[in-house]
């Protein structure tokens, strides 16, 4: 009787090994083949590098941009680009630009800040009229480019409403600014748990009439807190979000202060790369305020005219 024959489905080691041996043959090849072609500086990839035209022409000591272009920073935050490099594409950049720019010459935006009283009036199919106008203080900002959106805050019959608005939404009608004005922090959400008197603003306020050219004045108004308990634990957020307009906190032990002071910026100043991850160079932001100086110039005659128009008619 014929027996069937065993079949070993196991490689060889010998089979094993000339695998092994050809597979680091193969990535020895390509690693020298891709060191040559980097030390001739081709094919790098451009993550790595820079364009010839970001190069830059002065000195790290010196500033890059001029002082005239300074304020473009504050005025524009959002034609900042992401400050995380791994969402920044020139191309994109490019292209939110020029639907920005576009925006801007068929929507008046004024130049606000965190802390100033803001009027937005958007189309809504719902409301009477089909619009609806709110009244509030800015409260944050957030985003950059086509994304960036603010919040508006404001105390309607005794209750607290907030909305925020895209920046660039093509259903807001007008921007209207009451008041301009800045605060000690860039982060006002703690009015959420503070006296209702500081975010209780009448939703007829007409707007304050500020001379061209004057300093933007800075509110220094420190909030009072109500009573605990809070939507969020502001006394142990202090130190990380730096919040300077808030009075000493009530009903709060010290040693919470003195905790957070503490456990807080422990390893910051070792991150060696957390002004790189948190700014943008000034090559990339040079090129930036110049067109919206430019921009400016274009239409700074024809927005003089339709606001002077529009206080002329109240």
């Amino acid at each position: 009787m014929n027996l069937p024959k065993v079949v070993n489905f196991f490689p060889s080691s010998n089979l094993i090994n000339n695998y092994q041996r050809s597979f680091q043959v193969r990535c020895l090849r390509g690693w020298v083949h891709a060191k040559k072609r980097f030390d001739k500086g081709k094919d790098f990839p451009y993550s790595f590098t820079t364009k010839p035209e970001d190069a830059r022409s002065l000195p790290f000591s010196k500033k890059l941009i001029p002082e005239e272009l300074e304020s473009m920073r504050l005025k524009y935050p959002d034609f900042l680009p992401a400050p995380n490099p791994d969402h920044r594409n020139k191309v994109k950049v490019n292209l939110e630009h020029q639907d920005m720019i576009k925006r801007r010459e068929n929507l008046d935006i004024p130049e606000f800040y965190v802390g100033s009283i803001l009027a937005v009036t958007v189309s809504d199919p719902f409301a009477p009229g089909k619009v609806s106008r709110f009244l509030g203080i800015c409260i944050y900002r957030e985003g950059s480019g086509l994304n960036t959106c603010f919040t508006l805050r404001n105390i309607i019959d005794r209750e607290g409403i907030e909305i925020r608005y895209d920046l660039y939404n093509p259903t807001i009608r007008s921007i209207e600014l009451i008041k301009l004005e800045k605060r000690l922090d860039q982060d006002l959400r703690y009015l959420r748990d503070a006296l209702p008197e500081y975010s209780t603003f009448p939703l007829d306020l007409e707007p304050e009439i500020r001379k061209e050219g004057a300093p933007i004045p800075v509110n220094p108004i420190k909030v009072k807190m109500l009573p605990l308990p809070w939507s969020k634990n502001w006394f142990k957020i202090q130190y990380h979000r730096q919040t300077l307009g808030i009075e000493k906190f009530e009903n709060v032990w010290s040693h919470f202060y003195e905790r957070s002071a503490r456990k807080h910026n422990n390893y910051e100043h070792l991150d060696l790369m957390k002004e790189y991850r948190e700014h943008i160079p000034e090559e990339q932001q040079l090129p930036i305020w110049s067109k919206l100086e430019a921009h400016e110039k274009e239409t700074a005659e024809i927005r003089k005219k339709t606001r002077r128009a529009s206080l002329i008619k109240r």
